[in-house]
């Protein structure tokens, strides 16, 4: 499987993303949105996974290898960003998959492309933009995540930026009326998403599927780093096998 660092441009704003270059070109690839300080580079190992489809693992502004304007880390900001991989690749029609806070934006961008969009699944996450306490900046910038401190993984004004532009809002209804296969993917110790969170997707999207990873708390990759795109995989199988 060949991977290769790339580029887009949105507005100036200069996206790294990862991209698999000797994938099958029937088959739909799947776009994936990671969490909110994570490195495309962490998820290397869902390539040699996703052999039999390419696969698209964007880095977020302000993250990694990405540009860290001074500003505009709102939702739709941030969907213009996977907007921009996603035409940089030419895709036509896709699978999205997400990770904790990437779902708002990758949520934002299937509102806005329901054609294009085959099947959504979410991990460890509310179908919402969720407002941020005024704490969050602080506990972020003094914890770790993936062992990694985190001055090492964002610069802070980005963290502040998003802070400031979040908005409390519920997409729940929204996601149902996309009518196309949902997974939502929970760890089994803790986490984000608690039943309540499970039943409103479940009141709010038909046919909604959960899969709990075992071993997992939010960080759905550890301790097996593949158990989530592997239930993702699944779904699409039974779901949308010709796709």
């Amino acid at each position: 499987m060949s991977v290769a660092e790339c580029f887009a441009d949105n507005r100036g704003v200069r996206i790294r993303y990862l991209a698999s270059r000797s994938a099958p070109e029937e088959r739909l690839p799947v776009v994936f949105v990671p969490g909110v300080t994570d490195f495309a580079d962490e998820y290397l190992e869902m390539f040699e996974l996703f052999e039999d489809r390419s696969l698209v693992v964007i880095e977020m502004r302000g993250r990694g290898g990405s540009d860290a304007p001074d500003t505009g880390y709102s939702a739709a900001a941030q969907a213009g960003d996977i907007e921009a991989v996603i035409g940089a690749e030419q895709i036509d029609r896709f699978h999205l998959m997400t990770f904790s806070r990437g779902t708002t934006p990758a949520i934002e961008v299937a509102l806005r492309r329901p054609d294009r969009v085959a099947s959504l699944s979410i991990g460890d996450y509310r179908p919402a933009e969720v407002a941020l306490p005024a704490a969050f900046v602080e506990q972020q910038w003094q914890g770790r995540w993936r062992g990694k401190p985190m001055p090492e993984r964002v610069r802070r004004h980005v963290l502040e930026e998003i802070s400031r532009e979040a908005r409390q809002r519920d997409l729940a209804p929204d996601v149902g009326a996309l009518g196309i296969p949902v997974l939502v993917a929970r760890g089994d110790s803790g986490g984000l998403l608690d039943d309540p969170a499970v039943e409103h997707y479940q009141r709010n999207v038909r046919g909604v599927e959960t899969v709990v990873i075992p071993g997992s708390g939010h960080d759905l990759f550890r301790p097996d780093r593949l158990a989530y795109p592997r239930a993702v995989l699944d779904l699409i199988a039974r779901r949308a096998p010709h796709t």
